[in-house]
């Protein structure tokens, strides 16, 4: 194989042809020729059939048989002619389980306006099979059918007329470690760094642009898919519809980012948090699924930072008598220890807060909850995605399809 163009749909192949027949014309007896029983001779010199390969798209699709070849002729009148043939010919590509395919590229030969009790044409299996010279695909099989086909009015005056032809199919199974590695591996990787981005705290600078630039990212493999595989196929490959889907969850990812942001600076007061259920589960119930502080365990954080240093009662320095000078003053060997003023309780730390940090502090607690919310959304559609595309590819496997 010389080269197979999948976005075109050609295959060029380069073979070795052998044709033999008998033709009683040609016959002698070796013993009037001093013994001679085989003769080399040119093409041109004796009868040769014309043979048409019909889905060739050569300009020289009867010439398959090289003018310049030499003929092997036998004393009984048996001919073998053998050539090189280099054809480029039609082989429909089916891409649906692209880069895990199998084609069939077939070559349809017939006799050119020769009847079936004229010459009768049959192709031989070939009994050895050679192994194509590609890096990109595998030779499994070469399968030959042979039939007698009728036609109707295929000569004026005449009912129906049979003729013989021959159908060589050229089985082909792809490689797909190059794709595997180049497309699939990158693009896979690309759409997961995309959901990463939800671990990014709202106040990141670079979490959106790192968003866009995956997006980018899985543009370029849909370029590349779509500059390697035909346009005109009637089933689009499985691979496309994955890479599809892997680019829209990635597009997906930026707006809903862009929605966490908003909400974690937003300067007014969520209205969801009015409801007292809705409170419940985004301040206190999924921040702890999610192994993140919650909004009370957020505002005891900022009390701490905030917190004045604590006072000391009356009793913190002892007032003595001094007998001797007959006038008070302060003793500060030996002071009591220091007494701090209870904790306030969780209700009154509450209340230290202004109604725009309690805001702002609920809208940050709620913005984080739904980045973990969203990612875990996200990684579970791309999951679903995988699998059933991976369902999609095993219904290919066991597939035998012997004849073009």
């Amino acid at each position: 194989m010389l080269d197979l163009n999948e976005k075109d749909q050609i295959l060029t192949t380069a073979s070795w042809l052998t044709m033999t027949w008998t033709d009683e014309r040609m016959s002698w007896d070796p013993s009037n020729f001093s013994g001679v029983d085989l003769i080399h001779m040119y093409v041109d010199e004796i009868w040769t059939p014309k043979i048409f390969l019909s889905n060739s798209l050569s300009e020289k699709a009867l010439g398959i048989v090289n003018s310049e070849g030499s003929i092997l002729l036998t004393s009984n009148g048996h001919v073998q002619l053998g050539t090189a043939v280099v054809q480029s010919t039609q082989c429909p590509i089916i891409i649906t389980y692209f880069p895990f395919d199998t084609q069939h590229c077939p070559f349809s030969y017939l006799p050119d306006n020769l009847l079936a009790h004229q010459v009768y044409f049959y192709i031989v299996q070939p009994g050895q099979t050679h192994s194509l010279v590609s890096n990109q695909w595998d030779l499994l099989n070469v399968t030959v059918v042979n039939w007698v086909s009728q036609h109707e009015e295929f000569i004026k005056g005449r009912h129906v007329d049979n003729y013989s032809l021959g159908l060589v199919c050229v089985h082909l199974q792809r490689d797909p470690t190059y794709y595997l590695t180049a497309l699939l591996l990158p693009s896979t990787c690309l759409c997961v760094m995309a959901f990463v981005t939800f671990l990014a705290p709202p106040d990141s600078g670079e979490r959106i642009s790192l968003g866009v630039s995956m997006v980018l990212g899985l543009t370029v493999f849909q370029l590349l898919i779509v500059d390697t595989l035909p346009s005109s196929s009637k089933t689009p490959p499985i691979i496309g519809n994955y890479l599809t889907a892997t680019f829209i969850l990635a597009c997906l990812a930026v707006p809903f980012s862009l929605a966490n942001i908003s909400i974690a600076y937003g300067d007014s007061r969520l209205w969801v948090l009015k409801y007292s259920l809705c409170r419940n589960i985004l301040l206190e119930i999924l921040p702890k699924m999610f192994c993140m502080p919650t909004y009370r365990d957020r505002v005891h954080s900022v009390l701490i930072v905030v917190k004045p240093k604590p006072l000391f009662n009356k009793m913190d320095e002892v007032i003595t008598l001094s007998t001797s000078e007959g006038t008070p003053k302060k003793n500060h060997e030996a002071p009591l220890p220091p007494t701090p003023l209870p904790p306030p309780s969780p209700g009154r730390q509450t209340e230290k807060l202004s109604a725009s940090e309690k805001a702002q502090l609920e809208a940050r607690t709620v913005a984080l909850v739904m980045d973990r919310l969203f990612l875990i959304l996200f990684i579970i559609a791309f999951f679903a995605v995988t699998v059933f595309v991976i369902m999609l590819f095993k219904q290919d496997l066991g597939r035998t399809e012997e004849s073009c």
